[in-house]
């Protein structure tokens, strides 16, 4: 059995984004791995693309037979992996060559950390001009000041997050993030009916059993394109509502208490803000 898991969910993927991204895990300084990649019912033919790299006995390939959409993918993907740790990268995405030996070095020496998350670029590529690219400059700067390279103590960031009202999504996308296989057991499955915040609400789950680790140095890249998920999410307008629900999750997963009394209250005023925004 490989020491991590890592994990690529594929959906009409473009070749060059997909091989660049494997390249990047067989890059990596850490070499314990097995590479699962799991194709959501594409009509292109994702396995000729990954013929030449499917004979590395560590790498295999999956096909739903049909679209079970972006959860019910990670989801399908992570069963097929037996490691110990658990690494996502997305068919875009890009990690630096000491990304799996610098997250692992962690969870190794603190047991008591679920997971691990590394600060990241985003990489503006195609015709963005009518995307919401802003956020990515928001998330940035909020990361750089106040997310310190260390431990993620779970109840002083929930408090935090919560203030902010859950957002933006500082943990940052599954590519970054390295999780116990048996943190993820208990936190359960990625929700599969949501569209757009299902990470944000996975770390939420994950936060409310161990700590995290975050890693200050940047290492690897999120693209940032027209053709990618989150950028379709966006224009459809998918997901509105997911941030709302999340906080439902949080509030049931909380203790009788002030937390659980601050979520409730900043609940209602996003709640009111959402209405706002949207109906009048």
């Amino acid at each position: 059995m490989s020491a991590v898991s890592v994990l690529i969910p594929t959906y009409e993927p473009k070749p060059d984004h997909l091989k660049a991204a494997i390249d990047s895990v067989l890059a990596q300084t850490f070499s314990d791995w097995e590479l699962i990649i799991h194709d959501d019912a594409s009509k292109s033919d994702v396995e000729a693309i990954l013929r030449p790299f499917l004979k590395d006995s560590r790498i295999r390939f999956f096909r739903s037979p049909k679209n079970l959409g972006i959860g019910g993918n990670w989801n399908a993907t992570m069963k097929k992996g037996s490691g110990h740790y658990v690494a996502y990268i997305f068919q875009d995405d890009l990690w630096h060559s000491d990304y799996l030996k610098r997250a692992l070095e962690i969870l190794e020496r603190e047991p008591d950390v679920g997971f691990t998350a590394a600060n990241h670029a985003y990489r503006m590529e195609g015709h963005t001009a009518g995307m919401n690219t802003g956020i990515y400059k928001e998330v940035t700067d909020l990361r750089d000041s106040v997310m310190k390279n260390g431990r993620i103590h779970r109840e002083n960031f929930l408090k935090a997050w919560i203030e902010r009202g859950l957002r933006p999504n500082l943990i940052g996308e599954p590519s970054f993030v390295v999780l116990r296989r048996e943190v993820m057991e208990e936190a359960g499955p990625f929700l599969e009916d949501m569209k757009q915040g299902l990470d944000a609400e996975y770390w939420i789950r994950c936060l409310l059993r161990a700590d995290g680790w975050w890693i200050a140095e940047s290492l690897g890249e999120f693209r940032v394109h027209p053709s990618a998920t989150t950028a379709r999410n966006e224009e459809s307008g998918a997901g509105r509502t997911d941030r709302l629900r999340t906080f439902r999750i949080l509030i049931n997963g909380l203790p009788h208490g002030p937390m659980k009394t601050l979520a409730k209250k900043v609940r209602r005023r996003e709640f009111v803000k959402m209405v706002k925004k949207f109906f009048f």
